[in-house]
């Protein structure tokens, strides 16, 4: 079970601001790579550190690919990418490339990782600390 907070929004979309109150997720809990690895090996033939150095060489390989201006795709997971951008300017000459900087690495999930979201359910809390 997920769980929520409510907190108040001011709802300024209107002419007349409006309080409203919405559900919020709250983290349960951080997962770590070694978390990650000890449950994948026990999923699979491969050893928790196999495992382990995978995950870390998969992060490194993205890396390279992203900054190279791939996108990265992994089955089933979904798609990562680098968004980027610049303030605007007068002349297209005036928009170098020392302007263009890149802003956050973005991700859309897979449809196999989306079929999880109707299953979620939430149960309301009242502390936003998260559990180790």
């Amino acid at each position: 079970m997920s769980l929520y907070v409510v907190r108040q929004k001011v709802d300024k979309s209107r002419e007349e601001e409006k309080v409203r109150y919405h559900g919020v997720p709250v983290s349960s809990g951080q997962i770590s790579i070694d978390e990650l690895a000890k449950d994948i090996s026990g999923r699979c033939s491969l050893h928790e550190s196999d495992v382990h150095a995978a995950v870390i060489a998969l992060g490194d390989v993205m890396q390279t690919y992203l900054m190279k201006g791939n996108t990265v795709h992994l089955k089933n997971i979904g798609m990562f990418s680098i968004s980027a951008g610049s303030e605007g300017f007068e002349t297209p000459d005036e928009c170098t490339p020392l302007k263009v900087t890149a802003q956050r690495v973005c991700f859309k999930a897979d449809k196999e990782m989306r079929s999880i979201l109707p299953e979620i359910k939430y149960q309301r809390t009242y502390r936003e600390t998260t559990k180790k």
